[in-house]
């Protein structure tokens, strides 16, 4: 499986999808919807400000093509390292240092070999931070992180320490330094 921008100029595949992914997830947080503002792409929240992200570790992702068109953004000093392209503006995906988890946008799939992969993985199992929501959403959407959406990506992240999936990560170089100077937004 393969994701990419979307003009195609980066590509990464994707070693072990969708087998070790906790899923499809919305977060409605006001950092998210505030990055792809300042990216200038909104178009890709949902009509209540959610970004849908299918998280996957960062050891199962390899760049194919394009590793020169990356930027790592931040919307603050200690804030999380956000990956887009300056090919055509497309964010990749969202990432902490020392984490077993990169949270891929849902446009890097659709761009990529296979448009049907997300639906393939079902609905979306968790929306959180619905104090950030925009308007009057139809379903249920946690105030912050609740109970219940912890315990759908626990075992992804246990998993992922216990494997070590966070320790070789094509977004950082040794001493968990990003590989491409961050701007801050």
């Amino acid at each position: 499986m393969y994701i990419s921008c979307d003009c195609g100029a980066f590509q990464a595949e994707l070693t072990h999808f969708p087998a070790h992914t906790p899923g499809r997830l919305m977060c409605y947080c006001s950092d998210c919807q505030l990055y792809l503002q300042k990216l200038g792409r909104a178009e890709l929240l949902d009509a209540f400000g959610g970004t849908e992200i299918i998280p996957v570790y960062p050891s199962e992702i390899r760049i194919t093509k394009g590793k020169e068109h990356l930027v790592c953004n931040r919307l603050s000093l200690d804030g999380l390292f956000r990956w887009s392209t300056r090919c055509c503006n497309s964010p990749v995906g969202n990432i902490q240092a020392k984490f077993p988890w990169f949270g891929i946008l849902h446009n890097a799939y659709r761009a990529g070999d296979d448009p049907e992969c997300l639906e393939r993985l079902g609905s979306v199992r968790s929306r959180i931070y619905g104090r950030d929501a925009t308007g009057e959403p139809p379903f249920e959407i946690a105030e912050k992180l609740g109970f219940k959406d912890a315990l759908k990506v626990m075992p992804f992240l246990i998993r992922g320490f216990v494997g070590g999936k966070h320790k070789s990560s094509p977004f950082f170089k040794e001493g968990w330094v990003p590989t491409v100077q961050p701007r801050l937004l």
